[in-house]
């Protein structure tokens, strides 16, 4: 005869009686959805396929966004030493000029190319962090990234008006590298905003 009370059987672990769940487990069928902690890690929840098509546009503007830096930094690179003489002379009308010559004045140049380098790729990477935080639905992050994107497309509006009046293939190249971006930009701030993207971010803002 069994002297156990219900459940207190030491020999009723058995397949027949499995034993009993972890709190964890209990806890998701309780509630419905993953708990978090050292147990189990959240699932990612899923952005809407407007948020996703915005994430690859932002992509797209700091690609244009670099290569036009570079395409400038290159272009001024090559003519240093017009660009020197030509800030050599500035710095003589103001009396400014002191001991500089050409060639320091070149590596002057050099050293302003370099720094805007590290200037653009840290931008880059640092605008690469807002646009993975507006994809897991950060809303200051949103918002961040359409001032951004207005700025951006202002410009374009105002290179499209100076197009007609430029000249040189860099001024043209610069023009149509510019035109793309805010192209690309205003997609990109139209996704984010439309009715499937705002029930996105507001869920997110509440979790």
């Amino acid at each position: 005869m069994n002297d156990f009370p219900p459940g207190n059987n030491p020999d009723s672990n058995t397949p027949n009686n499995p034993p009993s769940q972890p709190d964890w487990q209990r806890w998701e069928l309780e509630h419905g959805f993953p708990r978090s902690g050292p147990e189990l890690e959240p699932t990612p929840r899923p952005a809407p396929v407007d948020v996703e098509t915005a994430r690859h546009l932002w992509w797209g503007v700091a690609l244009i966004g670099a290569l036009s830096a570079l395409y400038s930094v290159w272009t001024l690179f090559g003519a240093r030493e017009e660009f020197a003489q030509s800030l050599l002379d500035e710095l003589a009308a103001q009396d400014a000029a002191a001991d500089m010559t050409v060639e320091s004045t070149q590596s002057m140049v050099t050293v302003m190319l370099v720094v805007t380098i590290f200037v653009v790729l840290g931008f880059g990477a640092l605008f690469l962090f807002w646009v993975k935080r507006m994809r897991a639905g950060k809303m200051w992050a949103r918002m961040l990234l359409t001032v951004i994107g207005s700025f951006i497309v202002f410009t374009t509006i105002l290179d499209l008006f100076a197009m007609a009046s430029t000249a040189g293939a860099m001024n043209i190249v610069m023009g149509v590298l510019s035109i793309g971006q805010g192209v690309v930009a205003a997609g990109a701030i139209y996704l984010m905003h439309r009715r499937e993207s705002n029930e996105y971010f507001v869920a997110s803002r509440r979790r």
